[in-house]
């Protein structure tokens, strides 16, 4: 039989079966577990997470491209969805329930404000194939057109490139236009706040760690800051190969974006199913939200392809094929996509303020009685949910739909929201506050280019 123990005392009159030295002995080699947990898993970054990246092919883009896009969405709008009844019934249909006046103030409001949120220059599969000198030249451009939006005040809080891949047909030229483009970008103070850079078409964790040391290189003789990369999931390899690609560039890597059309088109889909919410790409971004979990990374949907350009008719069929996308992947946990054409950010700002104004009360309410410990009504509240709930509020706060007062009506304030959201700042990651003014109370078929 084993030998007895003898309880030690804790001093407070309660008596333990293992005393401290035996339990430290005992645990002492999770120590090193959870130090690797700890820099494995660091949690969400704690900053705003952009709705959208709008990808544009390069020799398209002016110093103008943000406002340009805003009057644009604009124009569409006022043509063809002028009364807010229309744009709710386009972009949300069934689903809209808020107020349909609330949509669209929120979005005739963000179009003024912050009509690009995320702005992408393209010089892969939107820019194309071109003579080497003329590719120079539009990487030239395209880095003093971005400075001079940022002179003006009309550059996005996060842009960046979009150069062609490490495949070794293209790779020469995507790395050289990288190097144009920055050493432009950077001039003799720097490049302007908010650049990231995006791999596409990667197949191998050893693409993201070669592209991470030439990032690097480029840093340390330019004397400029690190640089976020983002990376395509948009082939097969990539999802075989995703907790790899995930840990190849650390320190550096930031998202995951899907490439909807390359990956589906590699599985044999054919192009008429071809699109973000066909099963075999949704499998692919669950799993890479499944690698990203805890991570610190982010993960973004892909693109729809079906533009709102024509007549009225086939305006509201692209803006209710888009925005269908979009409130499908918001309900999947996916808070950002693609977007490739002006006209779209009408229906990304209506399902976004759809998405946002739908349930918030509720989750409001529901907040307030967690951080009160308080239960209430039929739902007893997790952390976890209660983090997921702080998420919705953060996401309104971000997106002007909610305020200060607002929270403090609910029985909440901000710092406590972000708390339990897990956000360390009460400033989005992109250079603009929380909480604002709120907007409420509480086709044709393109050819791909990303």
């Amino acid at each position: 039989m084993p030998a007895a123990v003898s309880p030690g005392g804790d001093g407070d009159g309660t008596d333990v079966t293992l005393p401290d030295e035996v339990l430290a002995a005992l645990t002492g080699s999770l120590a090193r577990v959870d130090a690797v947990l700890a820099a494995r898993f660091p949690g969400d970054p704690g900053t705003r997470q952009p709705v959208h990246t709008c990808y544009l092919p390069a020799d398209q883009l002016t110093p103008d491209v943000v406002p340009a896009w805003g009057r644009a969405a604009r124009e569409a709008l006022a043509r063809h969805a002028p009364d807010p009844g229309l744009l709710a019934e386009v972009t949300l249909g069934a689903a809209a329930a808020p107020s349909a006046e609330d949509i669209h103030t929120h979005v005739v409001r963000t179009l003024a404000i912050e009509p690009v949120q995320d702005l992408r220059v393209d010089f892969e599969d939107g820019y194309g194939i071109r003579p080497d000198a003329v590719e120079d030249a539009h990487a030239i451009a395209a880095a003093r057109a971005l400075r001079a939006a940022a002179s003006a005040g009309t550059l996005p809080a996060v842009y960046g490139l979009r150069p062609k891949s490490l495949d070794a047909a293209v790779r020469r030229r995507g790395l050289r236009t990288l190097d144009l483009f920055l050493t432009a970008l950077a001039g003799t103070d720097g490049p302007p706040p908010g650049l990231v850079v995006t791999l596409p078409k990667v197949s191998a964790p050893e693409q993201v760690a070669v592209f991470g040391d030439v990032l690097a290189a480029l840093e340390q003789r330019l004397g400029i800051a690190p640089i976020p990369l983002e990376v395509q999931i948009e082939t097969p390899a990539a999802v075989l190969a995703l907790p790899a690609l995930a840990a190849a560039a650390p320190g550096r890597l930031a998202a995951l974006h899907v490439g909807t059309y390359d990956y589906s088109a590699a599985l044999g889909v054919s192009a008429a199913n071809q699109a973000s919410d066909h099963p075999a790409v949704e499998l692919a971004t669950a799993l890479m939200q499944l690698t990203a979990a805890g991570t610190g990374l982010r993960v973004a949907d892909g693109s729809c392809n079906l533009l709102p350009v024509g007549p009225a008719a086939e305006v509201h069929a692209g803006w209710r094929r888009h925005a269908g996308l979009i409130r499908r992947a918001w309900s999947r946990g996916l808070y950002q996509g693609w977007d490739l054409h002006p006209a779209q950010l009408v229906s990304r700002h209506a399902a976004v303020a759809g998405c946002l104004l739908t349930g918030l009360p509720d989750a409001l309410r529901r907040l307030a009685d967690y951080a009160a410990a308080r239960s209430r009504g039929s739902v007893a509240d997790e952390p976890a949910t209660a983090r997921a709930l702080a998420g919705h509020a953060l996401r309104a706060l971000d997106a002007r739909l909610l305020d200060e007062p607002g929270l403090r009506a609910a029985g909440l304030d901000l710092a406590t929201v972000a708390r339990l959201g897990g956000r360390t700042g009460t400033t989005g990651a992109f250079g603009t506050t929380a909480t604002a003014t709120p907007t409420a109370t509480a086709g044709a078929t393109a050819q791909p280019g990303p």
